[in-house]
């Protein structure tokens, strides 16, 4: 199973000690990767989150003179994996209040929307690409189940 999705604006980012479930700066990119995840599992009729081992895909697609300003790229994979599994559970008092006001039950942080847990993934493919000036900045999303190998 293959889970794919298209966001517009950048990845949230997770930099510094606070959550950026409860940052003014990053709380509203998360919740358009979650409303965006939300939408793409439910034209797949997925119930659950997966609790499987996972590999991750994440370009950027971003306009050639934003590209180092933009923000480093492991920044992004970590916010992308934290926002598609449950906010941790110290979060959740702080919250934004985005998600404190949201009505859509699903979108809700204490509940994994793609994925259990970040612990599962088990690869990772993530690239910067550079567009054309006068281009907006979005990016796209990939989960897909694996089946692990050992050796």
């Amino acid at each position: 199973m293959r889970i794919e999705f298209m966001v517009k604006g950048r990845p949230p980012k997770k930099h510094g000690e606070k959550s950026m479930w409860a940052r003014n700066d990053e709380a509203p990119f998360v919740a358009r990767l979650r409303e965006e995840a939300l939408r793409s599992k439910m034209k797949l009729g997925l119930d659950d989150c997966f609790h499987s081992w996972v590999s991750l895909q994440l370009i950027v697609y971003v306009p050639i003179s934003e590209l180092e300003s933009i923000g480093d790229l492991d920044n992004f994979i970590t916010g992308v994996c934290d926002s598609l599994q449950a906010a941790d559970p110290k979060v959740l008092p702080y919250l934004h209040k985005i998600f404190r006001e949201s009505e859509v039950d699903e979108l809700d942080p204490r509940y994994a929307l793609i994925i259990d847990s970040d612990a599962k993934v088990m690869s990772v493919s993530a690239e910067k690409i550079a567009l054309n000036e006068g281009k907006e900045v979005y990016y796209k999303v990939a989960v897909e189940q694996i089946q692990i190998k050992s050796v």
